[in-house]
């Protein structure tokens, strides 16, 4: 009996799988959220050589840094075992930036916190205000409304200081939101909404210059 028991404990031992870790998210360094890149290098009237760093993440074999262009939505990428590298951006735009953790024993990838920054460019008489940052609703919650209503909130920034107010856009259709307030001087508004439906939001936030940006596409799902 003792002799069967031990056999049935090995067999089970043996089909027991190994957990494989996922990598973990890499803490960014440099550069700083909603910075103007100061430290950059320059290269010409055009360019300059952006560093950047993070700390190590556990269970990672490789990083890839990924830097966006906010206005084209264009990325640039690099595969690093570092924990800095360094791209030439184009000067006087916003980019946003972050890394994916990666590891030779999953196919997991693991995304860090997203920062944005602008390089400056040359004789800048202006910056560009940051995208708003969407705070609540979160992206694919689930919410209750209010007799009907739902407070959407967001935060702007600028290095400027100049923000001069926002516009929001909102519908059932990500690629057609309709314009449902404008100018606002406030970062919160209450919308009516019809329940168990999937709604799109953005921002757009607007300077005393003219100068705008917009936030990236929200999403979320009120319930019955």
């Amino acid at each position: 009996m003792r002799k069967y028991l031990f056999v049935v404990l090995s067999l089970s031992l043996a089909c027991k799988k190994e957990v494989i870790p996922d990598p973990e998210a890499a803490v960014l360094i440099a550069p700083e959220n909603n910075n103007n890149c100061s430290t950059a290098i320059v290269i010409s009237d055009q360019q300059s050589q952006v560093n950047f760093s993070w700390e190590d993440a556990l269970h990672t074999d490789e990083y890839e840094l990924v830097v966006r262009d906010i206005v084209t939505n264009v990325d640039q990428k690099k595969i690093t075992l570092r924990l800095l590298s360094s791209l030439v951006l184009n000067r006087g735009k916003q980019y946003a930036w972050w890394v994916n953790s990666k590891s030779d024993q999953t196919e997991t990838v693991t995304k860090s916190e997203v920062r944005t920054f602008y390089l400056e460019g040359v004789q800048t008489p202006t910056h560009f205000p940051f995208p708003a940052q969407l705070i609540s609703p979160e992206n694919n919650a689930q919410v209750s409304l209010e007799e009907g209503e739902l407070s959407l909130s967001w935060e702007g920034s600028d290095l400027d200081n100049d923000i001069a107010n926002y516009d929001v856009y909102l519908g059932l259709d990500a690629d057609d939101l309709i314009l449902v307030a404008e100018n606002l001087t406030v970062t919160s508004v209450r919308a009516s909404l019809n329940a168990d439906e999937y709604y799109y939001w953005r921002i757009l936030t607007r300077d005393e210059k003219g100068n705008i940006s917009y936030s990236p596409v929200g999403f979320f799902r009120t319930s019955l």
